[in-house]
């Protein structure tokens, strides 16, 4: 054998070595829960063991075999199984040999619950009762996956319940809490999600008793900001490492290790201290931000209303223009730089009673601490402004967007209305067709270089303050330069602390504008990423209710429009347009949201090079003491080395938080609400369509269910309905509401009957509430007049006053997408 296959041969060995006793422990520990099925929170009956590996489970609710192995499998993944359902299933386990013993229990529980629930017939579903994204009031009909998803939860609490109580099992048990609560939160029953609390009541109460034990007061499962190890490594990497960097340079260059030493340290504590105050402050920035986003989000919604601009009620009222604040206030980002200062002049004053000179470190920090202070809270600000222009740019191109599927829809029913009106022979020739141009607006980039100048002026102040304060003297005896007799000493020793810091201001700003100029395109892409895939998801989800009916309603125009002998035109125009088509998700992989690593590398190498160039420059016409020069050198080396890395593996953190919470949080799937409030004008809509046709055919078709009943009662109602979204969406309510109670009464528990018909209840009292307040009779209360006789004397004499009433119920609509209501020549 070659060298080469020597090497090959004893690392293939040395793997299998390291894996084996992996192997083992895997193979014997998932054989003795096996020979010992109570361990295991799963009903198997009676297990036999066959030998290798093959076990005959009879006795439960199926018999089946089992074949268990212990090996490799993909990344990521803790089992493989595959079910083969012959006249005698068998289910073929891998567990991976890289199991922890805490976790070959929940593996292997999770495995059989879940092949068995295959075996007694359940179908594999992407769709599950538990999980974020799930629909329990009106599907809860548990998967295969939720079966295993219970047996994990009940295995990993049988565990925690067991651990003795010792240091090592007090440890082990934080462990496995931490394992449940992600497991909450991956089933949807974690606090703050959509539907944990009716997901709550479909459990039992062994496993509710379970995530209450395993609970943390203190943990925010749904947080999106980093956790504290991660800013402290940002903090530690970043600044720390580039102060530990100056302080070397000043020890060796003075040859004394306390400079180097009161230099380093108390600006190690002041990162350290201020990772903890900037985790707070970061908190405070995103309920800072909210109320600005909100103002503008409700702006929007009144100049595109999408399928509301159909609707026949009354004119709404443009929310109040006002400016929120762009920035939390100012205090809480002084006591972010007060909180670290104050604890580096305890360090420093300590330092001090032992020798070591750090007094004027403390002096520098406390100097930049309002500076800086005021310096984020400016970028913050600016940053804000310009990403709220951002957003609402993009978002006014999205939502004048022909092709959205809201827009499309709108368009449709629009059309429809005039197809039936004119087959009526009481077409309005002075109504607007729907558009279909996209309108234009500018998308502005990132704030102006004048913000990026000031802020680094500002922060620039800390390396003014350093090289004033710890830069030392030039050397005795040294011959002036030519320049320097011409300059006073004052002067000199102005131009020495703050000069390097004017040029790399100067060229921070241009680093900080590449910077910006690649990182906010970056997180806009990935997030009109996700949301087109929530758009696609919502699109679908909404045209399995309504595409039925629209394509009746075309068939049906159709043949009114033959009968009449009126021009094909507007049907050959829809045939050719089809039905409303909907999203398609982004077939691309997920761009990053964030700059790549040489934008961060830009960004801290222009400022710094700026302040060395400054430096060398300004040493060579004016003399400037040598220490302050090799401090600037330093700083710009740690700076050019640990930040950008430090930064860059931050951010690359924060996005996976992100990330993980969009699943935890369903972000990318159906928005119910959103739903919900489409569904119910749609039925509205396509009422009064349903109206216009029987009075046309004169063919009436009864209501089927007690909220048509409603809904036509509304329709019919004189133009300027008061409340008439609010009261179709509580309709719409109401209608779930009544399904999930009929859902659950076969397929829940007694606790989630108890929960849907408490909602049941509060969904009426809000109904009486609402139709009280619009002056109208509750439909809650009261049987519904004929008013079908009363709408097709109205739809069949157009010259009465009532006419005016179904003219609005029928007159198309603006053009709710290329024309927004901010350009309607009606709005005031």
């Amino acid at each position: 054998m070659t060298k080469a296959e020597v090497m090959a041969a004893e690392q293939v060995q040395q793997r299998a070595a390291r894996f084996l006793s992996g192997w083992v422990l895997v193979s014997a520990e998932s054989g003795r829960l096996l020979e010992n099925p109570d361990e295991l929170a799963v009903e198997l009956g009676t297990v036999r063991k066959d030998g290798n590996g093959t076990y005959t489970i009879s006795g439960g609710a199926e018999t089946f075999r089992l074949i268990k192995r212990a090996g490799p499998v993909r990344s990521g993944v803790r089992l493989e199984y595959s079910v083969d359902l012959d006249d005698v299933p068998t289910v073929e386990l891998t567990l991976s040999d890289r199991l922890a013993p805490d976790e070959v229990a929940p593996a292997l529980a999770r495995a059989l619950a879940e092949s068995a629930a295959v075996i007694r017939g359940g179908e594999p579903s992407e769709y599950r009762v538990f999980g974020p994204a799930s629909t329990p009031d009106v599907d809860a009909v548990q998967r295969p996956a939720d079966a295993a998803h219970r047996a994990e939860l009940r295995q990993r609490g049988r565990l925690e319940r067991t651990l003795p109580s010792d240091p090592a099992g007090d440890a082990r048990r934080a462990a496995v809490r931490k394992r449940i609560r992600a497991l909450a939160l991956t089933m949807g029953v974690a606090d703050g999600q959509p539907n944990a609390e009716l997901l709550r009541t479909l459990l039992t109460a062994e496993e509710r008793a379970i995530l209450d034990r395993a609970a943390d007061p203190d943990a925010r499962p749904l947080e999106d900001r980093v956790d504290q190890r991660g800013y402290l490594a940002k903090a530690l990497g970043g600044s720390g490492v580039s102060a530990a960097v100056i302080g070397t340079a000043a020890a060796v260059f003075t040859g004394n290790p306390l400079v180097g030493f009161g230099i380093a340290v108390p600006t190690i504590v002041n990162a350290a201290v201020g990772s903890f105050a900037e985790r707070r402050l970061d908190k405070q920035k995103m309920a800072g931000r909210k109320p600005a986003y909100t103002a503008e989000r409700k702006q929007r919604e009144y100049e595109f209303p999408g399928l509301r601009a159909l609707l026949d009620g009354a004119e709404p009222v443009r929310p109040a223009a006002v400016k929120m604040p762009r920035a939390t206030a100012w205090r809480n980002y002084l006591r972010r730089y007060a909180m670290p200062t104050l604890a580096t002049a305890a360090v420093a004053g300590a330092l001090t009673t032992f020798g070591v000179p750090a007094l004027s470190t403390a002096l520098v920090i406390a100097t930049s601490a309002l500076a800086k202070s005021l310096a984020e809270r400016l970028v913050d600000t600016k940053k804000l402004e310009f990403r709220l222009r951002r957003i609402d740019a993009t978002e006014r191109i999205r939502l004048s967007d022909p092709t959205l599927y809201v827009n499309q829809l709108a368009t449709e029913i629009n059309e429809l209305r005039t197809r039936f009106d004119r087959a009526l022979g009481a077409l309005r020739t002075g109504a607007a067709a729907p558009g279909d141009a996209r309108l234009a607006a500018d998308v502005p980039g990132a704030p102006p270089f004048t913000v990026s100048l000031a802020a680094q002026l500002i922060e620039n102040v800390s390396g003014t303050a350093r090289r004033a304060f710890v830069g030392g003297r030039r050397t005795p005896g040294a011959e002036p330069t030519p320049l320097a007799r011409h300059v006073g000493p004052e002067m000199q020793g102005l131009l020495a602390a703050a000069g390097p810091g004017l040029l790399g201001a100067l060229t921070g700003a241009m680093g900080d504008k590449y910077f910006l100029n690649r990182d906010e395109p970056a997180r806009d892409a990935s997030k009109m990423w996700s949301r087109k895939h929530q758009e696609a998801a919502q699109s679908a989800a909404l045209a399995g209710s309504v595409e039925p009916r629209l394509r009746a309603f075309r068939e049906l125009a159709d043949r009114l429009e033959e009968a009449a002998g009126l021009p094909a035109d507007l049907s050959t125009r829809a045939a050719d347009r089809g039905l409303p088509t909907v999203t398609a998700p982004p077939a691309v992989p997920r761009p990053p949201a964030r700059a790549p690593l040489s934008a961060y590398a830009v960004q801290a190498a222009a400022g710094s090079l700026g302040g060395l160039a400054g430096a060398v420059g300004l040493d060579a016409l004016l003399d400037l003491p040598d220490l302050a020069v090799v401090l600037t050198a330093a700083g710009a080396a740690g700076s050019m080395t640990a930040t950008p890395t430090a930064r860059y593996l931050f951010r690359r953190r924060e996005l996976g938080v992100h990330e993980a919470l969009e699943t935890d949080k369903a972000v990318r799937a159906v928005n119910q609400n959103e739903l919900l409030e489409q569904r119910a004008i749609t039925r509205y809509l396509m009422t009064q369509l349903a109206m216009q046709t029987e009075a046309i055919t004169n063919h009436p078709a009864p209501p089927s269910t007690a909220i048509d009943q409603a809904v036509r009662r509304l329709a019919a109602e004189p133009p300027g309905k008061p409340l008439l979204p609010e009261r179709l969406i509580a309709l719409e309510q109401l209608a779930q509401a009544e399904a999930a109670v009929s859902h659950h009464a076969t397929h829940g528990t007694p606790n989630s009957r108890t929960h849907v018909h408490q909602h049941l209840n509060q969904t009426r009292e809000k109904i009486n509430t609402l139709w009280q307040e619009a002056g109208a009779p509750s439909p809650l209360t009261i049987t519904p007049p004929d008013e079908l006789n009363r709408l097709r004397h109205l739809l069949s004499n157009p010259t009465t006053p009532a006419q005016r009433m179904e003219s609005t119920s029928s007159t198309p609509a603006p053009n709710v997408s290329a024309n927004p209501r901010a350009h309607d020549s009606r709005d005031r």
